[in-house]
């Protein structure tokens, strides 16, 4: 019998085949190797997720709410996604138009060229009453009939 050398191991031995502890500590060898390659996969993967979700939680943490809200027309709707309230800017200048249940406009009030103005409407949408203040004519109360009828009084 000659002496014959483990590629796996480097280990000299008489007789050509391995003894049961050589193949025991080349195979624990093995598992040590691929346990550790695990573990450095593991610890990459781990490192990354924690980086990711340290930036998630800085991109929320970065800016505060803002306390402004800008637009030029704002709707308020109901439950049900009807229009109730609408607050514009619009070229005359600010108004508030409040709705009822159906839709219809029954209230305005705005500032236009001439000053301000609230506007009383009924279901039907015809002006009722009307308070304004003008530059020329100064505060005007104005009522509306049924049949659109003015009736204006200037204290």
């Amino acid at each position: 019998m000659g002496v014959v050398s483990s590629p796996d191991s480097g280990v000299l031995m008489k007789g050509g085949c391995m003894t049961r502890d050589i193949r025991e500590s080349v195979s624990l060898e093995q598992r040590l190797e691929n346990l550790e390659r695990e573990n450095r996969r593991f610890k990459v993967f781990g490192s990354l997720v924690l980086l990711g979700m340290a930036g998630v939680l800085c991109m929320g943490l970065t800016s505060a709410p803002s306390k402004k809200l800008e637009a030029e027309v704002l709707v308020l709707k109901n439950a049900q996604g009807k229009s109730q309230m609408i607050l514009g800017a619009g070229d005359d200048g600010p108004a508030l138009t409040i709705l009822d249940k159906n839709g219809k406009l029954r209230v305005n009030l705005g500032v236009g060229q001439d000053g301000p103005a609230l506007d009383l409407l009924d279901a039907a949408e015809n002006p009722r009453a009307q308070l304004m203040i003008t530059e020329d004519q100064g505060p005007l109360l104005n009522f509306y009939d049924a049949k659109g009828s003015q009736v204006s009084l200037k204290p």
